[in-house]
Order: structure tokens, then C-alpha cells, then sequence
């Protein structure tokens, strides 16, 4: 139901960023212009739940939730509209803080 190519949006303590995610069958690739993203996913009652692996390639550029260097975060996301997909990641390396997400697909794939 969630495979393809999604725009990602977030924002957190230290600002916004967006970078593309694909999800493809229970994994998750992507990145932006200082981190790559790898893990994976599932579908639970309508939700999308992650564990994604945010590892740091340009250690100029920072993070939305002010992290140096990889990390691991959590996210939870759910339909908010067609093609919308929106929720909350948390990472144990900033308990009490996390950041808000958006997910809108740009393409469907095709098996």
C-alpha cells in the first residue's frame, strides 16, 4: 500500500529539511543533501511504522534535531489525505524531542 517514491518533510528543535525516501517492500532507502537513510518499515492498522538508520556523509551540514554524526530514529506516520502521510519520529539520543514528518508520494511502484 505505501510502496514508492515519497518527498519527505520534517522539521524539528534546529529547523526544517526534506530530503526523498522509496519504500519497497518493508525497507526503506533515501536521503538528502548531508544524510543517507536506510531500514525498514511496516504496516500496522493504517500506519506506517519505521526504524531508520540516519547516517551523516557532509559532517558540515546538521540535523534538524541538532544530532552529530548517525543515528537511529523511530517514526510513526498515518494517512492524513491523499497521498499524505503524517506523524512523529523520536531517536533515544534526544529523549523529550523529536520531529514532525510529512510524506507525499511521488510515484507508485510497479512490480
Amino acid at each position: 500500500m505505501y510502496e514508492g517514491l515519497w518527498i519527505a518533510q520534517y522539521a524539528g528543535m534546529e529547523g526544517r529539511d526534506a530530503g526523498i525516501v522509496v519504500l519497497t517492500q518493508g525497507r526503506v532507502l533515501g536521503g538528502d543533501n548531508a544524510f543517507t537513510y536506510s531500514g525498514v518499515y511496516k504496516e500496522d492498522g493504517g500506519a506506517l511504522q519505521a526504524t531508520v538508520l540516519i547516517q551523516n556523509f557532509n559532517a558540515s551540514i546538521g540535523n534538524v534535531l541538532g544530532i552529530a554524526g548517525d543515528f537511529t530514529l523511530t517514526m510513526k506516520v498515518l494517512p492524513s489525505g491523499d497521498g499524505i502521510l503524517e506523524g512523529q519520529g523520536t531517536t533515544s539520543l534526544a529523549p523529550g524531542f523529536g520531529l514532525k514528518v510529512k510524506l507525499t508520494r511521488r510515484a507508485t511502484l510497479e512490480h
